[in-house]
């Protein structure tokens, strides 16, 4: 065995390192190492510049990524500063930033911001900048906006750059939106429209200009999207604002006044609003659709307006009266009006027993047209009366009770008219064509589809001020603004009422508090695209 051994791989062997074997195998390894090394050095040739580019894009995406931070801090520096603008226990108009101002994210890092804030009188969402631009009230100079805003839009740029003008270096953008909110009032302001008839035009209370002077004549003019001199808020003391009015000097605004005692054919104008409420200032939208007065704050007058030469721009709205057969008619384009949701609820909610939906805030649940058959219930303008008991039934609802320490109560949801009371009743599940009715009240357990749980605060803003069917649906109307909107055919957009999965939306919530939503005051936060 060991010469055997020997013999394959000793020093001499043919198997040795020196024999022809090894000779054979080694034939050629030159060439393959020297192929290897050349292959190695291209390849590491071709990496350079990838890992280079991967190098800077990664720097790039870090960049980008401390950008869009330092945009978030402006926008959450610049909520502060207009939340900031008050005297502890209300805002104060002259203390509202106007800006531009910039700044760094931190001391120790390059990361910086740029905000710019513009205050206009209506929801600037899906607007243009030339809207924008258009509609964006001025700054005094050494103080606020020279007008009363609704809203705020907040736009921040924010670079990675320690140096150069932020607008002008790589940076993103924000933009968001503040609802400000006017003493404790969600309304926004929103048109008056008249009646118009099949071949008119579509007309709307207008003031004349945005600071009016007191004494301007009110009259009816085309209708113009988010015009101020047509934007008008409803207060709970029964009041109509011109929105634009309110200023520093003139914080309730100017309000539509016939003067006193009320009289046929006398002028509706804009005064300043009485600190302590006037009867003459306080006007109810009727189930008839009028704007009717009062005389001495409890009852309804017979006086209402009327457009002087119906269905020509710039005509007087006067006052009519029941007496003089100029009140109290069929819808017409004399003295019939239709509110929009933004022009707000009045003294409508809870205290009336009226329900008012947060997203269309101006609308109240209904019995349409006051037919307990009607195969359907609307969202319709909240009716009103200096005494709330003196509601329509149409628009008044017994809830279930919520007790005590609890945030919701479960039972029926009933109101009454002549022929005998009628509950609320649920389509079951969501779907199109499936609405909320109501028919008789059962005299026993109601079944699931009359069960509802009406919610209060939850302390969850999801599930706050819903109400839910027995199935565990939303109560909701339809959307007046989808592609293809389910609507009652009244032409004033008026929603049906539906029930829907629940999601948490405004559309959802039911006699919520105006200021529900400043827990959640920045909105439509979104970049444009191409920052």
């Amino acid at each position: 065995m060991n010469a055997t051994l020997a013999g394959r791989h000793g020093p001499d062997g043919p198997g040795g390192p020196d024999g022809p074997g090894d000779r054979d195998a080694d034939r050629g390894s030159l060439p393959l190492a020297l192929l290897l090394i050349l292959v190695g050095v291209m390849l590491s040739g071709l990496l350079v510049p990838v890992v280079l580019t991967q190098l800077t894009a990664s720097r790039q995406v870090t960049q980008r990524v401390h950008a869009l931070g330092a945009a978030r801090a402006g926008l959450e520096i610049a909520l502060g500063h207009i939340r900031a603008a008050g005297s502890g226990s209300a805002g104060v108009l002259g203390d509202l930033p106007c800006g531009p101002w910039s700044g760094a994210v931190g001391a120790a890092g390059p990361a910086r911001y740029l905000v710019t804030i513009d205050y206009l009188p209506a929801d600037p969402l899906g607007r243009s900048d030339t809207w924008i631009a258009a509609n964006r009230i001025p700054c005094v100079v050494g103080g606020g906006p020279a007008g009363t805003p609704r809203y705020a839009l907040i736009r921040a740029l924010g670079t990675a750059h320690a140096t150069g003008v932020v607008s002008t270096v790589p940076h993103r953008t924000l933009r968001a939106t503040y609802p400000i909110q006017l003493a404790q009032q969600r309304t926004t302001g929103g048109a008056i429209h008249v009646q118009a008839t099949a071949t008119g035009p579509d007309l709307c209370l207008d003031a004349g200009s945005d600071s009016p002077p007191a004494g301007t004549a009110m009259t009816v003019r085309s209708c113009q999207e988010a015009s101020a001199r047509q934007s008008f808020a409803y207060n709970t003391n029964l009041t109509l604002v011109l929105v634009s009015s309110m200023s520093p000097g003139l914080p309730l605004g100017m309000c539509l006044d016939a003067g006193t005692p009320h009289a046929a054919g006398r002028a509706v104008q804009l005064h300043p609003c009485a600190a302590t409420t006037r009867p003459q200032q306080q006007w109810s939208f009727t189930d008839q659709a009028n704007i009717e007065g009062t005389s001495d704050g409890t009852t309804l007058d017979g006086f209402c307006f009327n457009v002087q030469n119906p269905g020509v721009s710039g005509s007087f709205i006067v006052l009519g009266s029941v007496a003089t057969g100029s009140c109290h008619r069929p819808a017409n384009s004399t003295e019939t009006f239709w509110p929009e949701a933004a022009v707000g609820p009045g003294a409508a909610g809870a205290a009336a027993n009226q329900l008012v939906n947060f997203a269309q805030f101006g609308r109240c649940l209904e019995v349409t047209d006051g037919d307990p058959t009607a195969p359907y219930l609307i969202a319709a303008t909240c009716q009103q009366a200096p005494d709330p008991e003196a509601v329509g039934w149409r628009q008044r609802w017994a809830t279930p009770t919520i007790a005590a320490g609890q945030v919701s109560g479960t039972g029926v949801i009933a109101t009454d008219p002549s022929a005998g009371r009628v509950c609320l009743r649920s389509p079951g599940p969501p779907g199109p064509g499936r609405y909320v009715t109501v028919t008789a009240c059962p005299t026993g357990q109601p079944a699931q589809n009359m069960t509802w749980t009406v919610f209060a605060g939850t302390g969850a803003h999801a599930t706050s001020y819903q109400i839910t069917d027995g199935f565990g649906s939303c109560l909701a109307p339809t959307d007046p603004d989808a592609p293809v909107p389910d609507l009652h055919p009244s032409g004033q957009r008026v929603s049906k009422i539906v029930v829907a999965a629940c999601d948490g939306s405004s559309a959802q919530k039911w006699n919520a508090p105006p200021g529900f939503l400043l827990g959640v005051p920045l909105r439509d936060i979104d970049e444009p695209s191409g920052t």
